[in-house]
């Protein structure tokens, strides 16, 4: 049951939302009235990263927001969801206990488990919202279809003992998150997960296992290679001992 204040409240939203004028407030009232109509998926409205974000378990859920490069007051104002991101702090922790079984990433991306670009996943990224009257059902629309896209891809490395399996193949790309998802499975104990990872990963093309092998060389004589680089899964899977 919706009470009067949460009511004035949803009203305030909407009347911000119409009536602003400069474009950077009202891109920022539209993640406003995003994280209004997300808030049913557990979703909140951090006004500095520009991002919906939910929180459940020491995981973090990322929907980033980017206001147009063109935008100027009465004459264009739009903003796009950009990217997708998934952090774990039982991952971030598990890489600072074993930084000889990882890889050197920037500190932002200890904890990282994941990523994308939304623009690489939907052809819907971007909301124009000009138009003052028209902003609130511009914005509801881009809702319906992130909640359609991004909730789906998040979902996906969420249950560990599935993930494995329903990871999208873009996220194992040899310069992908394939060495990210392993550590995020080692890091809980579920070493029959990760290597059936690893076989997914092999199974997608001789590129692949190429990658692969180099980065298992790299490890027998000692060498380490970057985060993302296409060796660096194969480095994990030696290191980690899951061959």
């Amino acid at each position: 049951m919706v009470t009067n204040g949460q009511q004035r409240s949803v009203t305030h939203l909407a009347e911000r939302l119409v009536h602003l004028e400069a474009p950077k407030e009202v891109v920022l009232a539209a993640g406003e009235w995003m994280a209004h109509r997300m808030d049913q998926d557990g979703f909140q409205w951090l006004r500095g990263r520009t991002s919906l974000e939910r929180r459940v378990d020491g995981r973090i859920e990322r929907i980033r927001l980017e206001s147009g490069r063109w935008n100027k007051t009465g004459k264009l104002i739009e903003f796009s969801v950009v990217g997708l991101e998934v952090f774990d702090q039982g991952l971030k922790e598990w890489r600072q206990c074993n930084s000889d079984l990882t890889v050197e990433r920037p500190d932002s991306a200890e904890g990282i488990v994941c990523a994308t670009s939304f623009l690489d996943i939907s052809r819907e990224a971007k909301a124009i919202v000009t138009i003052s009257g028209s902003r609130v059902a511009v914005v509801d629309r881009l809702c319906d279809h992130v909640r359609e896209v991004a909730l789906p891809w998040f979902d996906s490395s969420r249950k560990l003992e599935d993930l494995a399996e329903a990871v999208p193949d873009a996220l194992l790309r040899p310069t992908g998150f394939g060495q990210d998802l392993v550590e995020f499975l080692v890091s809980r104990g579920l070493y029959a997960e990760a290597r059936s990872l690893i076989r997914r990963v092999l199974s997608l093309g001789e590129g692949y296992r190429d990658s692969f092998s180099q980065g298992r060389d790299i490890a027998i004589s000692g060498g380490r290679p970057s985060w993302h680089s296409p060796q660096a899964l194969g480095w994990s899977s030696e290191v980690l001992g899951l061959l």
